[in-house]
């Protein structure tokens, strides 16, 4: 059964428990108002972000997530223009936005860089995560945490939520990661369905040519005629393709042996 969210492209190399957190952390983003959202994003060397996205939000989405709750203790960074910054907070602006899915301790462990650096990947970012593995969030990180088997979003966790600033620049490449993951995945979709298209045209007109290929060579057997006239039924049918004669088709080639017989007994 898929559950929510998971239409987004999942990493087949990865746990189905993973599997199903990041397609609920997909699906929360989607709702949230995130366009587009995707899957295994290059963000930076090193880094593939589990899900990343961008996001232009409406002042009631921006209330939805306590952005607009004092602005000067979200805000982490030195801002060379506060008023842009102020102007992402009510719902102005772009933000980037990064998620990513740990499902045992020992993962979230082992990633402890991507919580300690200076450089934050994204304005906003998310920690999906099943119920137990994660005692305490990373500061600046919202929490999606889920039920143990991954079936369901059991909370979202806003308590130590930062707003991370970012230059243009650094949100423009995030932005054009999302979009050459976007434009890899429905490309690939595209050309496959292409490909299948092609197929099944080119096996129905293998099936036409063959079927007329089978007639004529008959009509010529049964008339006497060409290079099929000398040879048995059998052997003409075999060269056309029919290696076998099935057992529903042997009356069938019975009846034009015998009306080929008629044939030349009146000629």
């Amino acid at each position: 059964m898929r559950r929510k969210g998971e239409s987004v492209t999942l990493d087949a190399n990865k746990l189905p428990l993973t599997h199903r957190v990041t397609a609920l952390a997909a699906a929360y983003l989607n709702n949230l108002g995130c366009k587009p959202v995707e899957t295994e994003v290059p963000i930076r060397p090193g880094w593939i972000a589990d899900v990343a996205s961008y996001w232009y939000p409406t002042q009631t989405e921006v209330k939805k997530l306590g952005l607009n709750k004092n602005v000067a203790a979200l805000y982490e960074g030195n801002p060379s223009d506060y008023r842009k910054v102020m102007d992402w907070v009510v719902g102005e602006g772009l933000l980037t936005v990064v998620a990513e899915v740990k499902v045992s301790r020992s993962d979230f462990a082992a990633d402890a860089r991507k919580w300690t650096t200076d450089v934050s990947p994204a304005n906003l970012c998310f920690l999906a995560y099943p119920t137990g593995v994660v005692e305490a969030l990373p500061r600046g990180w919202y929490g999606i945490e889920t039920t143990k088997d991954g079936s369901r979003i059991q909370k979202i966790h806003r308590a130590y939520t930062r707003f991370h600033a970012q230059f243009s620049a650094q949100q423009l490449d995030l932005v054009a990661a999302v979009g050459i993951r976007r434009d890899h995945r429905t490309r690939h979709r595209a050309v496959s369905d292409w490909l299948k298209a092609y197929r099944v045209e080119d096996r129905t007109k293998q099936a036409q040519y063959s079927a007329a290929d089978l007639l004529h060579g008959l009509a010529e057997w049964v008339q006497g005629e060409g290079w099929r006239a000398d040879r048995s039924l059998r052997d003409v049918l075999s060269k056309l393709g029919l290696k076998k004669v099935p057992a529903y088709a042997r009356e069938a080639v019975a009846y034009f042996e015998t009306l080929r017989e008629e044939g030349k007994e009146k000629v």
